[in-house]
């Protein structure tokens, strides 16, 4: 986790202040702090903060001492500090320097929500010194216990003004988390962006990159020839659509860990993938992933910056295609099945991940409405790839039910079709159901022998009739109709008649009697499972 604002509200050296302004502000993350006694709001915009720059989510510490009777200078630093990305302001020495502060700077620390946090009135005594010390051990704390620089940065940056949130910004973020300068570089290493550790040293870097003849190999590191005491580290970035980039960092003193390069890495990706991508779209892709990955932590950062109720969702349904080019069609079709939820008051998001178009959505309120629904995506779907398929899995309360039906899928949906050779349209526990068929067989003669037992007489029948074709057809393809059976068969309804009244003879029960259908069915499916795997 990071460092909020509110937390630091609970140091000693802070216990005793008090929140006059911007309290929705209250939850951003502090990554440092720093003193500003600056007049001059143009020396923070020219000098300090230049426009459009981010600066690290910051805490401000100030008394205002030299503008203590200018409020609009006061005003116009809040302001600046604000769209530099600072997230608060610490005032010291009210009722000693600073005579009050002005409603007119609560009332824009509101606007901003831009925490003004205001020390013990009337104390001479206090020091910045016991605060920055108190902020500063805290942050260092947490880092050392945090595990996650992907959450933290995504923390960081979902709570910037959405001109913050750049890839540049996330570089900074991610720089000042690791303590070293961050380079990413095209293909050819030419430089993209680059956010120097410490600040102040881009123009050595920058110089030292130019002049550099080799590169470590990917995923390795070398000692870095213009940074004293530092190695440089190369890890290579595949960003979605192919893109090929290179995430370079230079540390000084103690060496980088594979977690953190493994973090940092992955930090960068979905930071490109989300703000860098078709001139800055975002990209759902992210908050797919880490839907399917069951990363709910990752999930609630994304879905923050998304703006999307994950709560909500309930169903996943997936639509694929054995066709080569089916991840680029699908990619076309998303604005057509988009139109498909035309009307659709739940949450809804979409998005091709591997080579699958996936759709998130709330539980349709009619099983009428889903069905609809579910048809008029696969109608569309299948007029651009004709052999496509939809799985609908509906009842996931959370990232481990998305993610186990997202891999039953997709190790199962063979087996599915051989059982249902006639569908196209399928549910979870058809899915579910493919595998406890398949895990039967895996179980070995026994199990198998078990099972079938009780189509067994069927099997055995004198008569040359196909008896138990006849049944696997209506149970598993005709839904126990005669006449969808008798089409299928391509006989005469009176011919599917005979052969259900001689089943039932053999049986010594009708076939569509509960709880008997049961074992019945499942035993119709491991056959055609089996004569399947017979003839491949």
């Amino acid at each position: 986790m990071s460092v909020t604002v509110e937390q630091l509200l609970k140091l000693p050296s802070l216990s005793r202040a008090k929140v006059i302004g911007g309290h929705r502000g209250l939850s951003k993350v502090v990554s440092s702090i720093s003193v500003l006694e600056s007049t001059d709001p143009g020396v923070l915009v020219d000098e300090v903060f230049p426009q459009g720059e981010f600066f690290g989510s910051e805490i401000v510490i100030t008394g205002f001492l030299n503008s203590v009777d200018n409020v609009p200078l006061q005003l116009a630093n809040i302001r600046r500090l604000a769209q530099g990305g600072e997230v608060g302001l610490i005032i010291f020495y009210v009722g000693v320097y600073l005579p009050r502060i002005d409603p007119r700077l609560i009332a824009l620390a509101d606007e901003l929500d831009f925490v003004l946090i205001v020390m013990p009135e009337g104390e001479a005594t206090l020091r910045y010194g016991e605060v920055i010390s108190d902020v500063m051990a805290c942050i260092c704390r947490d880092r050392t216990q945090s595990s996650s620089i992907v959450l933290d940065i995504l923390a960081g940056i979902s709570a910037l003004p959405k001109h913050l949130q750049t890839v540049n910004t996330a570089l900074r973020l991610l720089s000042d988390r690791i303590s070293a300068s961050v380079l990413l570089c095209d293909s050819s290493f030419h430089v993209l962006n680059l956010v120097a550790w410490p600040r102040g040293i881009e123009g050595d870097v920058s110089g030292g990159l130019k002049r550099m003849q080799s590169y470590p190999p990917p995923g390795s590191s070398a000692v870095c020839p213009f940074v004293p005491d530092a190695r440089i580290y190369r890890m290579g970035l595949g960003i979605d659509g192919g893109q090929q980039m290179e995430l370079l960092l230079i540390k000084a003193g103690l060496p980088l860990d594979a977690a953190t390069l493994g973090q940092a890495t992955d930090a960068t990706r979905i930071c490109i993938n989300i703000w860098g991508r078709r001139h800055g779209e975002i990209a759902i892709h992210e908050l797919i992933r880490a839907i399917l990955q069951d990363e709910p932590l990752k999930m609630r950062r994304l879905a923050d910056i998304f703006h999307v109720d994950v709560a909500s969702l309930h169903e996943m349904w997936i639509a694929q295609s054995v066709r080569t080019d089916a991840r680029e069609r699908l990619q076309a079709l998303l604005p057509a099945v988009r139109e498909c939820f035309a009307g659709f008051s739940s949450s809804l998001i979409m998005d091709v991940y591997g080579g699958r178009l996936l759709i998130f959505l709330g539980t349709p309120q009619t099983q009428q409405e889903a069905e609809r629904l579910s048809a008029s995506v696969l109608d569309t779907v299948s007029a651009q790839l004709p052999d496509a398929v939809l799985c609908r899995c509906s009842g996931l309360q959370n990232t481990a039910d998305v993610r186990a039906a997202y891999l039953a899928f997709h190790e199962h949906l063979t087996d599915a079709a051989v059982i249902y050779p006639a569908r196209r349209l399928y549910t979870s526990g058809d899915i579910r159901f493919s595998k406890d068929c398949r895990q039967i067989i895996q179980e070995g003669e026994a199990a198998l022998d078990a099972c079938l037992e009780v189509i067994s007489t069927v099997q055995r029948d004198s008569e040359e009739l196909d008896l138990a074709e006849t049944l696997s057809v209506y149970l598993l393809d005709g839904g126990m109709s005669v006449t969808r059976t008798a089409e299928l068969l391509h006989f005469h309804k009176n011919t599917v008649k005979y052969r259900l009244r001689r089943i039932s003879d053999l049986l010594g029960y009708r076939a569509d009697k509960t709880p008997e259908l049961l074992a019945l069915y499942k035993a119709c499916a491991v056959r055609r499972l089996m004569l399947s795997r017979a003839y491949q």
